[in-house]
């Protein structure tokens, strides 16, 4: 049985983490056996970073190669049905939502002013408050300074927001009326994009990336029925 390594639960989310989402989701799909443990340590993962998986005693991280692992072993095609055309359309909406958006998220969480306080408890509500206090604020300059590295965090708020309302309206629009981004059933590019579209909406952190989202309705229904289909 493969071990899924991810972060605890929270924030009324199946993980914090878009990528363990991914993953998770990925493994439900394939119908594969797994199960789930849960480490606040990234170290836990072969990179250093969470989600990691280790399958028939070998251990490997990073969602996508996560994803070829499980295609080449299992010989799973996470987007049968779909031809050339709409294979690569879901590429390219998979690597925009886990290399922009995936950046404008972690801005909302851990920059946002109003949000940092209960993001930080949250996180770390397993330490007493004054550890909290001493920890948060190293830990929030290295996001902020990870984001400075990325490029997006050379940008005003505003503009960081501009960008993922642009990210987001085109997701809505590839949506449209379909169940799903590229038809009638869940493919990887599901996989990839939903989890920033519900890692928005669900926990209760305010932000211009919510308010973008939350315009289009067909999202918000797209949201929900993707966590019925793989959380329900």
């Amino acid at each position: 049985m493969i071990k899924l390594i991810q972060f605890p639960r929270m924030l009324g989310l199946p993980n914090p983490s878009p990528f363990c989402i991914k993953v998770e989701v990925l493994l439900k799909m394939a119908g594969v056996a797994y199960e789930c443990e849960f480490a606040a340590n990234p170290g836990k993962g072969p990179k250093g970073k969470l989600p990691a998986i280790v399958d028939d005693g070998e251990a490997m991280g990073d969602s996508e190669l996560i994803r070829w692992h499980l295609e080449r072993k299992y010989a799973v095609d996470f987007d049968k049905g779909l031809g050339p055309a709409e294979r690569a359309v879901g590429h390219a909406f998979a690597r925009m939502a886990e290399e922009r958006t995936y950046w404008v998220l972690v801005y909302s969480r851990w920059i946002e002013q109003a949000n940092w306080p209960l993001f930080r408890d949250t996180l770390f509500a397993g330490m007493p408050g004054l550890l909290r206090a001493v920890l948060g604020p190293p830990i929030r300059r290295r996001v902020r300074n990870m984001l400075r590295a990325q490029g997006l965090g050379l940008h005003s708020r505003d503009e960081i927001y501009a960008m993922g309302a642009k990210d987001v309206d085109a997701i809505s629009a590839e949506l449209g009326t379909k169940p799903f981004l590229l038809g009638t059933e869940p493919t990887s590019v599901d996989a990839a994009v939903w989890p920033y579209i519900l890692g928005t909406l669900v926990p209760p952190l305010e932000s211009p990336l919510k308010q973008a989202i939350q315009k289009h309705a067909n999202l918000v229904d797209y949201s929900e029925r993707m966590r019925a289909r793989f959380f329900g």
